[in-house]
């Protein structure tokens, strides 16, 4: 009795194993570009070609240095600041001087395609919504006041903060000036 019942165990264990292996597999799936993966809302990638400074945009639109880049690096590009001669954002409020510095390329029609085709297959499916799709960022919260005093008061009804557009968004809560207020990073 006590040898079938560790070989059920056994068995059911090395299934469970087999499923789980499976599942993460599935879920590994990327779309590399050079030395990146490339994501949804990448607009581009940039490569370090001499040493080059990160810079955050500060309030009244001056740079700071965050740390230097070495040569050889890549960085996804996800926004373009004409500020400066150009900035490239790489995310985190960070950004990249457009300069000889850093080349700067746009994915290919078939890492695009490539990248579609990924998401489409790991995306849980879901059901059409009831109510017209609202862009992220401008869902209002019935009830919700019009103005904050604070990021604190505003992601009590706005965990994620709102985009500009929005009743609730007020350019000084908006640090970054990417047009993002009380966005959680």
């Amino acid at each position: 009795m006590q040898k079938l019942l560790k070989l059920v165990l056994v068995t059911v264990f090395t299934l469970g194993l087999i499923s789980f292996n499976t599942v993460d597999a599935e879920a590994s799936i990327k779309v590399m570009w050079g030395k990146t993966e490339l994501k949804e809302g990448q607009i581009g990638k940039i490569t370090i070609i001499n040493s080059t400074e990160l810079v955050k945009l500060e309030s009244n639109a001056s740079l700071s240095t965050v740390r230097m880049l070495k040569s050889g690096e890549e960085f996804r590009v996800y926004s373009y600041k004409s500020q400066h001669g150009g900035l490239y954002g790489v995310g985190g409020g960070s950004f990249v001087k457009k300069d000889n510095k850093a080349k700067y390329e746009t994915p290919s029609k078939a890492k695009l395609g490539q990248l579609e085709e990924a998401i489409k297959n790991l995306a849980p499916v879901v059901t059409a919504p009831t109510t017209p799709k609202v862009e992220a960022g401008l869902e209002v919260v019935k009830g919700a006041p019009s103005s904050f005093k604070n990021c604190t008061a505003l992601k009590q009804y706005y965990p994620n903060g709102v985009m500009k557009g929005h009743p609730a968004y007020a350019s000084k809560h908006d640090r970054d000036k990417d047009g993002w207020a009380c966005e959680p990073y």
